[in-house]
């Protein structure tokens, strides 16, 4: 993605984590050097309620508060997909959590990378709560736009010293698993 800003939205219901995930990632764009904003949404239900999350980077400053035509977009869940997939800008990437999300978008000008990354949390490090830390490694094997050492490093730096090893676990098997993903759809 060439151009002078990259928007990103994070978005999902209260409790996934996707407010604390666009914090993580806007730090460790941050620490890759590049000029970043970041800002978010909570729904009125706080927990289970409509929740995003944005950053903004580039290498010139940033004269915008919101995305508002996310470049990429990161979806949690079928209803935080559904309200914002018509906002994604053409040529843009969406992500996918295919364990809340069963029915994908049908634009054929974005490209669309799925995984369940519920399910690999629940499965591979034993708690939904890892989803978040998998999501953002997902992401970085999709995009490659940090480095893994510095999304790692803003990851703990957000979360101090609560299950340390499980969500550097949790980054390092997203981006394995974007790296798997974008293989096999490209």
């Amino acid at each position: 993605m060439e151009q002078d800003r990259i928007e990103m939205r994070f978005c999902g219901f209260g409790g996934q984590g996707v407010v604390l995930g666009s914090v993580i990632y806007a730090t460790a764009l941050a620490k890759e050097g590049y000029n970043v904003v970041q800002s978010q949404v909570y729904g009125i239900e706080a927990r289970g309620g409509a929740s995003s999350g944005e950053a903004m980077y580039s290498d010139k400053p940033i004269h915008h508060l919101h995305v508002t035509q996310p470049d990429i977009l990161l979806a949690m869940s079928q209803k935080a997909l559904d309200k914002f997939i018509d906002t994604v800008k053409p040529g843009g990437i969406v992500l996918c959590d295919s364990f809340y999300i069963d029915q994908f978008p049908k634009r054929t000008d974005v490209k669309v990378y799925k995984a369940p990354l519920t399910e690999i949390a629940i499965t591979q490090l034993g708690k939904e709560l890892f989803a978040n830390a998998l999501a953002m490694g997902f992401i970085n094997g999709i995009v490659k736009n940090v480095s893994q050492e510095h999304l790692i490093e803003a990851l703990l730096e957000s979360i101090g010293n609560k299950a340390v090893e499980q969500n550097r676990k949790a980054v390092e098997l997203g981006y394995e698993t974007g790296l798997k993903v974008l293989k096999e759809q490209n």
